[in-house]
């Protein structure tokens, strides 16, 4: 065999050992690259969020209920995810929001809010927020 071969064969055997070697000590190994191998990129879609709600829809109602309003019923499609404005660039962090009308009155409206930690967390229902008072007429009178 020629001598430039077995080089060649020797070359490639040490970049394949060397190539698994550093992957295992990346993997095992505080790096600068770990930053690719733990974070989670994952974030509850829509449709997670509205089942995650739905499950605590009998709570959200009743934190609604008072002696004006008896009955609620929540505009699901309208879930939205916003940076709250402060004033800076980076917002004043994030809130989940949801419509809904009150007492079958069909042009009724409110709108709840959610303080979330992250994109990937889910709202803490006891964290409801009224987001603006109650109102009829297509939102242009204050329910009283």
């Amino acid at each position: 065999m020629d001598k430039k071969k077995i080089n060649c064969k020797w070359i490639l055997v040490i970049s394949i050992l060397l190539l698994i070697g550093g992957i295992t000590a990346m993997t095992q190994l505080k790096t600068p690259f770990d930053i690719f191998l733990t974070k989670d990129f994952t974030t509850p879609s829509k449709n997670d969020q509205i089942a995650y709600l739905k499950k605590h829809e009998k709570e959200m109602t009743e934190a609604m209920l008072d002696d004006k309003v008896k009955t609620i019923e929540w505009d699901w499609d309208s879930l939205d995810i916003e940076t709250i404005g402060n004033g800076t660039p980076q917002g004043g962090g994030l809130v989940l929001t949801i419509n809904g009308r009150f007492n079958h009155i069909e042009d009724s409206s409110f709108t709840v809010g959610f303080n979330l930690e992250n994109r990937k967390s889910y709202p803490k229902i006891d964290d409801m927020t009224l987001m603006q008072p109650l109102r009829i007429d297509g939102g242009t009178k204050l329910y009283e």
